[in-house]
C-alpha cells in the first residue's frame, strides 16, 4: 500500500506571489490553483478586469501569465501602477482643457506608450518598418514616456505642455498640418498603430499594483477611475480592430465598486473575472478555500490526499476547558474558515504557520500521522500573531499625520480593550478618555478603517446573533450602532478572553 506524505513535506508556497514566483518559479507554476479558469479567459481575450480582494490571487494571475508565456507566441509586460505619481496624473498638460476628459487622455497616452513598447520588442511587428512611428517613438522615449514606470515623463508634463515635433510626411503630419503635435493630439495614431500591429506574438500588458494604492484622497478616485476609464476604452477599441494585444487590469472589488465610472456594470458583467473565494451557504466545509489548500498543498508531492484537512486534521477542535472550565468543540473547518478573511492568502498563511510547528518537532504529532490540540493552538497563535496582525496594518498603510496617528491608537485601543465584544461607546472612552463629539467622530472614522481592513465586524439580529464582516459579504457595510466584534485572529494573537 502506497503511503501518503507526511503533513510536514506539503507545499503552501510563499505569502507574496512575487517572491515564491522568483524564487522558487518551478514550484509556483506546479502548485498554481485556477479553479476558474482566469488565465484562460485572459489568453483567449474574453475578460480583462481581474477582480478580488487584496490576498485573493490576483498578483499571482499575472506572475503565472508572465513564466509560462509561449516565447514563440506571447509577449507580456507587467507594470506596478502603484509606482506611478497617481494624482499628478490629471494635472498632465496634455494640450486638452482640464478635466477628467484631458485624465482619461493622460492614462491613454501612458498606457498606450507601455503597449506600443510592447508591439517593438516583437522584431516580426511591420512598425519596425514605419519611419514615422520610429520617429514618435524616439521622441516619447526621450520625454520618458516609455519607460517601465515613467515618473519623470508624468511629473515634468504637469509643469509645461510638451509637444511631439513630427516629420513633415506620414499621416500625423498630413492631419494635423503643423511641425509639431500636442500629446493629446498623437494619442488617436499611436492607439492606431498598436491596433494595426500584426506580429507573430499577442502583446498583454498586465497592470497591478492598485492593491497598494491608499485612496484617501479625492484626487485618486478621480484619477483611478480615469485611469479604468481609458483601459476599457483602449480594449473596446483593440477588440474592433481584432487586434492581438490587451490589457489585463487587476483591482480590488471593494475599490472597483467605488470609483465613479458610468461603464462601470457592463465592464464588470461582460469582461470581469471575479476571483471570490467567499462560501454564503454556511457549509464551511464546502469553501472554495479548502480545494485551494487541496490542489496546492499537494502538487508537489506524490499520493497526496484528495481531502487535506480530513486526512491531517481532527474532526473538531477544542475551544477553552483548559484552565478547569468545560470544553467546547467546533468544526476544525469552521474553525480554520473563520480565522482568515477568506482569501487564499490568508489561509495558505495559516496552514503554513501550523506546518512549521509540526516541521520544529517540540510538539509530537498524533501516532496516525495527525496534527494534535495542542500543534494547532500553537500553529494559530504564530499565524495570528506574526502574520495577521503584520496583514491588518498593511491594510491601513498610506496614512499620513493626524490619519496616521487615529491608525495606530486604533490598533493599540483594540488591544487594550481586552474584550472581543464592544460598542462604539466603550472604544471611544478607551481610545479617547471621553465620549465627546470630536471624539466619537474621530472613533467613527477609526473603526471603519478597521472594518474594511476585515480587523472587526458586527453582530447583528436579536436572539439569534449572527456576523457581518467586510470580507464575507461585499455589500456589507459597518453598522456603528450596536456591537462590533473582534476578528478571532485578532483574538488569539492578542489573548483576549471570548
Amino acid at each position: 500500500m502506497t503511503q501518503s506524505p507526511k503533513f510536514t513535506e506539503l507545499y503552501f508556497g510563499m505569502a507574496d506571489s512575487k517572491n515564491e514566483a522568483r524564487d522558487n518559479p518551478e514550484a509556483f507554476i506546479e502548485s498554481f490553483v485556477d479553479p476558474q479558469g482566469v488565465v484562460d479567459d485572459l489568453r483567449n481575450r474574453r475578460k480583462f478586469l481581474v477582480l478580488g480582494p487584496k490576498g485573493a490571487g490576483k498578483s499571482a494571475v499575472a506572475w503565472y501569465m508572465d513564466l509560462t508565456a509561449s516565447p514563440e507566441s506571447e509577449l507580456i509586460s507587467a507594470r506596478d501602477i502603484s509606482e506611478l505619481p497617481i494624482a499628478d496624473v490629471e494635472r498632465m498638460k496634455t494640450g486638452d482643457s482640464a478635466g477628467v476628459g484631458r485624465t482619461v487622455t493622460a492614462w491613454k497616452l501612458i498606457i498606450l506608450c507601455a503597449l506600443l513598447d510592447i508591439a517593438l520588442k516583437d522584431q516580426s511587428s511591420p512598425l519596425h518598418q514605419i519611419a514615422e512611428v520610429q520617429r514618435v517613438e524616439k521622441e516619447l522615449r526621450k520625454q520618458g514616456f516609455m519607460d517601465p514606470t515613467p515618473i519623470k515623463a508624468v511629473l515634468e508634463t504637469t509643469k509645461s505642455t510638451y509637444k511631439i515635433p513630427i516629420p513633415k510626411v506620414g499621416e500625423v503630419f498630413a492631419r494635423e498640418k503643423t511641425s509639431s503635435v500636442h500629446l493629446a493630439n498623437i494619442v488617436p495614431f499611436v492607439e492606431k498603430w498598436v491596433a494595426e500591429s500584426r506580429g507573430s506574438n499577442q502583446y498583454t500588458l498586465i497592470l497591478d499594483g492598485i492593491d497598494s494604492i491608499y485612496l484617501n484622497d479625492p484626487q485618486y478616485f478621480t484619477s483611478v477611475s480615469a485611469m479604468v476609464q481609458a483601459v476599457y476604452s483602449i480594449n473596446q477599441a483593440l477588440r474592433a480592430s481584432q487586434s492581438s494585444a490587451l490589457i489585463v487590469l487587476l483591482v480590488r472589488n471593494d475599490l472597483f465598486s467605488r470609483l465613479t465610472l458610468a461603464d462601470a456594470g457592463k465592464m464588470r458583467e461582460d469582461f470581469g473575472a471575479d476571483l471570490d473565494w467567499r462560501i454564503l451557504s454556511g457549509q464551511p466545509r464546502q469553501a472554495p478555500l479548502f480545494k485551494l489548500v487541496n490542489e496546492k498543498a499537494g502538487s508537489l508531492v506524490d499520493n497526496a490526499p484528495a481531502d487535506i484537512v480530513s486526512a491531517y486534521f481532527p474532526s473538531d477542535v477544542q475551544l477553552g476547558g483548559r484552565a478547569g472550565g468545560a470544553p467546547e468543540w467546533m468544526n476544525i473547518h469552521k474553525y480554520l474558515l473563520n480565522l482568515t478573511r477568506h482569501t487564499p492568502r490568508d489561509i495558505l498563511r495559516l496552514f503554513e504557520h501550523i506546518r512549521r510547528v509540526a516541521a520544529a518537532g517540540n510538539l509530537r504529532m498524533a501516532r496516525d500521522g495527525k496534527v494534535t490540540q495542542e500543534i494547532i493552538r500553537e500553529g494559530v497563535l504564530q499565524y495570528s500573531s506574526k502574520y495577521f496582525v503584520d496583514a491588518i496594518n498593511n491594510e491601513l498603510v498610506g496614512r499620513e499625520g493626524d490619519d496616521y496617528a487615529l491608525v495606530r491608537e486604533g490598533m493599540v485601543t483594540l488591544r487594550h480593550l481586552h474584550k472581543s465584544t464592544f460598542t462604539l461607546a466603550e472604544f471611544t472612552t478607551e481610545c479617547f478618555g471621553d465620549s465627546s463629539i470630536e471624539s466619537r467622530k474621530s472613533a467613527e472614522k477609526i473603526l471603519t478603517w478597521l472594518f474594511f481592513a476585515g480587523a472587526l465586524g458586527n453582530v447583528r439580529g436579536g436572539a439569534e446573533n449572527y456576523l457581518q464582516f467586510y470580507h464575507r459579504r461585499e455589500d456589507t457595510d459597518v453598522y456603528l450602532k450596536g456591537k462590533l466584534i473582534l476578528h478571532n485572529a485578532l483574538v488569539h494573537a492578542w489573548n483576549i478572553p471570548r
